[in-house]
């Protein structure tokens, strides 16, 4: 008969399983199959998977079986049975937040309380998965011994009946704790008895899925084990916040605040400014604060790969279950979808079912929806109809603040006049940051000392910039025809339209402010053109400004000459 040790040790083996999975499928899709929708268990020294709902057994069993043996070897260190079925009425799937799941959550590390009832700690004794980690090998070394061979496992049926199982079951709230979920707890009952057990969750998912983005994190100022990889938790109190992303953020913590009463949000920016660490930072509030279980964030492209299999499956009533009905859908990296016509619509179809039931919608891009090529008019118009957000290049002080944290956990002390360099010949982007700060530290235990600059900028290659940013005029004109929707022969031509005429101007216009050219080679590159039209071209984009004028351009590229210039230098960052 199994003893709650012997059930603490199997999930701390699930645990590790789980993880390895992860590692294999990729985070977002590990979140879409194999959180809330599948169950763990051992039973008869065999990995059971229960899954809810005949779609995803099949799903999982065509395309994740061979990921899930291979993952389940790795961590008991030999082959053992891998069974999957379908998820019996009555069970129930441990959530994140410690409760009976119903839709696409990841599932979570779970902590058991010990007998004093306190927690285990993550790190300390216990549970805690540094001290359980030769527990959860003496277990895969216990799990090994009794696996069968490769032929012996063929034969065994899917169905051999459990000699044991764990009942999840939830507690009536306490007296004065709210109503609605968060009030319950789990109980797990097994053939030893009942016995009441709080799961508090281990959010692997907080430290941010989707595109990956690590473009403003600090990281989490917390005690790892040797030789593990510090995972730092994408949150709100982990975001730097300056002039370049103030608005986003506030925006962004007013949905996560009341997400009833928000519109949908829509972040822009280069790569590495933190667009997807703000995604994440929402996902989490959403769930902690709100008790919202079925909080998806995932890239457009496994949004486009997951409807494409479902399409070649005959699957899409699931598929549109799972997406129409979450609690809130924040979708990164929407440029993706761009001129995959049967994607856009479905994903339209998806976005008006969202906000028809006044669930929340962020989205994220790297550049405004109206300059995104292939979105269609439609699908711009809705990412357009609440909020449009920029987030610019982090600035030098951002940039200084970044570096600073990162030499805090490097492996000798860095000096200022390292940190100010740095941060003078970085990009704003956050990811790049991070690169650089790590060569740093490689460079220091391979030297034995802080590198020299020239060190550093000789290993870091085309990550620093040897000085500032060069911007050509034909940077320039490709970023005004790519914005307005017209060719170089059109732009350089006599045409006197407005569709060509503003773009011109205002070619001319950014051309003097980003580029060294001189007024007489600005207007000869623009169509032989004399210096004084360039002159009364500058101020009239002055005055322009003034006046908030719009600017013509083709189909729905009509914009403010402010958002026009801000859409261009958007482009001239980001190449």
């Amino acid at each position: 008969m199994p003893t709650l040790h012997q059930e603490s040790e199997n999930r701390e083996v699930l645990g590790k399983i789980k993880e390895a999975i992860e590692q294999r499928i990729g985070s977002d899709r590990f979140q879409l199959w194999f959180g809330d929708r599948v169950r763990f268990d051992f039973e008869r020294d065999t990995l059971w998977l229960r899954i809810d709902g005949e779609f995803a057994l099949e799903r999982l069993k065509g395309h994740y079986q061979r990921q899930v043996e291979a993952a389940a070897a790795d961590v008991v260190g030999g082959l053992i049975p891998v069974r999957m079925s379908l998820l019996e009425t009555g069970q129930a799937v441990v959530s994140s937040s410690g409760e009976t799941a119903e839709a696409e959550q990841p599932a979570a590390l779970l902590e058991v309380v010990a007998e004093t009832g306190r927690p285990a700690s993550r790190h300390g004794n216990g549970l805690g998965i540094q001290r359980g980690s030769q527990r959860v090998r003496e277990r895969g070394a216990e799990l090994g011994r009794h696996v069968r061979p490769a032929d012996q496992m063929a034969q065994r049926s899917t169905d051999v009946k459990p000699t044991r199982s764990i009942r999840v079951t939830e507690e009536p709230p306490s007296a004065g704790a709210g109503s609605g979920r968060r009030g319950r707890s789990p109980r797990v009952e097994s053939e030893a008895g009942a016995s009441t057990l709080a799961f508090p969750a281990i959010r692997a998912a907080e430290s941010g899925t989707a595109s990956g983005g690590m473009g403003n994190s600090p990281g989490a100022d917390q005690p790892v084990a040797p030789g593990s990889r510090r995972v730092t938790p994408m949150t709100f109190g982990t975001y730097l916040r300056a002039s370049s992303n103030t608005l986003a953020v506030t925006a962004a913590e007013m949905l996560a605040t009341d997400p009833a009463g928000s519109a949908p949000l829509c972040f822009w920016g280069a790569t590495g400014t933190g667009k997807t660490h703000l995604l994440s930072a929402i996902r989490h509030e959403l769930r902690a604060r709100h008790g919202l279980a079925r909080v998806i964030l995932l890239s457009a492209e496994h949004f486009t790969n997951d409807f494409l299999s479902c399409v070649r499956g005959t699957g899409l009533p699931a598929f549109r279950k799972r997406y129409r009905d979450a609690d809130a859908l924040l979708l990164d990296n929407v440029q993706f979808v761009g001129g995959k016509n049967a994607t856009l619509r479905e994903l339209l179809y998806t976005i008006d079912a969202v906000t028809s039931r006044g669930r929340p919608l962020v989205l994220a891009a790297d550049r405004q929806p109206l300059e995104i090529d292939g979105l269609g008019g439609d699908l711009a118009g809705r990412m357009s109809s609440g909020l449009v957000l920029g987030i610019n290049p982090m600035e030098r002080e951002l940039r200084r603040d970044l570096f600073r944290h990162h030499a805090r956990q490097s492996f000798l002390p860095w000096d200022d006049s390292t940190i100010e360099w740095l941060s003078e010949r970085t990009i704003g982007d956050g990811r790049v940051i991070q690169g650089i700060s790590q060569l740093v530290s490689m460079l220091q235990r391979m030297y034995r000392r802080m590198p020299t600059f020239q060190e550093i900028s000789s290993h870091a290659g085309e990550m620093l910039q040897r000085g500032p940013k060069v911007v050509a005029l034909a940077d320039v004109e490709r970023a005004i025809c790519k914005t307005f929707g017209i060719s170089t022969q059109e732009l350089r031509s006599e045409a006197k339209s407005r569709n060509v005429s503003h773009p011109r101007i205002l070619a001319m216009y950014l051309s003097r402010e980003h580029t060294t050219a001189a007024f007489s080679e600005i207007g000869r590159y623009y169509g032989d053109r004399n210096h004084s039209t360039v002159i009364a071209a500058h101020r009239r984009v002055e005055q322009w400004l003034e006046g908030d004028q719009t600017l013509g351009g083709r189909g729905p590229k009509n914009l403010k000459v402010q958002e026009a210039i801000s859409a261009v230098e958007n482009l001239l960052r980001i190449g």
